[in-house]
């Protein structure tokens, strides 16, 4: 499976229903494992019921601030570890809590470790890309994320040679999206931290010149390669006039949901400590993650890709308010998904009652975004059509 091909109305269900689709990524995972290494049975029950046991004290660790817990999650995922040949998953989830427990060097240690081990391996994440891939990815985000930009500048380069080699990746068909995703990255620690705009301006021009496969997968290409046209006019022009040439394209309807799987894939949301057990409250941990990293402010394509994500997870659950929250951040933000989060804040608002204030969103979202003038008419309009309905 290709990775932007997930980005369709049945990835939906896979993202925000996280116990459900954990428990059939855990299955497939543990398929390949078996494949990979010698059936140990007993071995394979005492890690899942670690998994699981970690997974009940990271809900009493967060939820209830229980700071016995805390250290008794430490305590279990060493134990995971510590077992004969522990599985792929169990070496994410043990970076995971030594994340939550913020202990970047640890975390890092960890999944360096599974790299090494076991490179080629699909990492649990409920997407087909391999561990080399994917656990880098990781590392970069807690560099990052920790404030150490120059080892995340590194890792990304890393996985950038690795991507453009011509050499085939086990497990990756497509490898384009990967790219763009790093060279974004890229630009930003360069244009920010380095204050080197130059370098940042190339990186951008490479995204313009990756080519856009057909069918499908070219939805994400779009979506990034826009992005990069808009960080480009925003560093060589100035932010005014990035803003007004900001087109609504179609494929801009998957952003919410490309932002989601770029969140999985950089280690910024809960997988997969979420797919452990029934237990719904195991969604803190993406809710503690994202919390973290809107606090930090460290990386401001992680707060944007943040708060649409969780906007858009937080409405489809129902709870509008939450996602009023997260969609009003980011249209104050001033970003390329700015006005996608607009459209969405308007539809919330109209479905809280608040028409007035609806359609004032959508007044301002026409006057400082031009080219989403359509798409606010389109809202506009189905407002218009329901509510005739409701009259007939």
């Amino acid at each position: 499976m290709r990775v932007y091909m997930l980005i369709t109305a049945g990835l939906l269900a896979a993202l925000i229903a996280g116990s459900s689709s954990g428990k059939q990524n855990a299955k497939s995972i543990r398929r390949s494992e078996n494949q990979s290494r010698p059936v140990n049975w007993e071995k394979g029950r005492q890690e899942r019921k670690l998994c699981r046991d970690l997974s009940k004290t990271v809900i009493s660790w967060l939820s209830d601030a229980n700071d016995s817990a805390a250290i008794e999650c430490e305590r279990l995922a060493d134990s995971l570890l510590g077992l004969e040949e522990p599985g792929v998953r169990s070496y994410f989830i043990a970076a995971q809590v030594a994340r939550l427990r913020q202990k970047s060097e640890k975390a890092i240690s960890i999944l360096e470790d599974v790299i090494s081990k076991y490179p080629d391996e699909t990492a649990p994440i409920g997407m087909h890309v391999p561990v080399k891939i994917v656990g880098h990815l990781w590392i970069a985000t807690i560099a990052k994320q920790s404030g150490d930009m120059a080892k995340a500048k590194n890792v990304y380069e890393t996985i950038l040679t690795m991507l453009e080699s011509p050499k085939k990746i086990e497990g990756l068909e497509d490898k384009g999206g990967l790219m763009m995703i790093c060279n974004l990255y890229l630009a930003e620690t360069e244009s920010l931290h380095l204050k080197r705009n130059d370098l940042a301006l190339g990186r951008l021009e490479a995204i313009e010149r990756i080519k856009k496969p057909a069918g499908q997968l070219g939805a994400g290409y779009d979506i990034y390669k826009g992005w990069a046209a808009y960080q480009h006019t925003k560093m060589s022009k100035g932010r005014v006039q990035a803003a007004q040439h900001l087109i609504a394209h179609p494929e801009m309807i998957s952003a919410s949901l490309l932002a989601l799987t770029h969140l999985d894939l950089c280690g910024l949301i809960g997988a997969p400590l979420n797919g452990l057990g029934n237990d719904k409250r195991i969604n803190i941990v993406a809710h503690t993650l994202v919390d973290q990293i809107v606090q930090n402010a460290i990386s401001p394509i992680d707060t944007s890709l943040v708060r649409l994500g969780y906007g858009f997870d937080q409405q489809y659950k129902g709870k509008l308010a939450k996602a009023e929250k997260y969609y009003s951040a980011l249209l104050e933000e001033d970003t390329f998904f700015s006005p996608v989060a607009g459209i969405y804040l308007a539809m919330v608002k109209e479905a809280k009652g608040n028409t007035a204030e609806a359609e004032a969103t959508l007044e301002r979202l026409k006057t400082k975004y031009p080219g989403y003038k359509s798409e606010a008419a389109k809202v506009e309009e189905s407002w218009k059509k329901n509510t005739e309905k409701l009259k007939m």
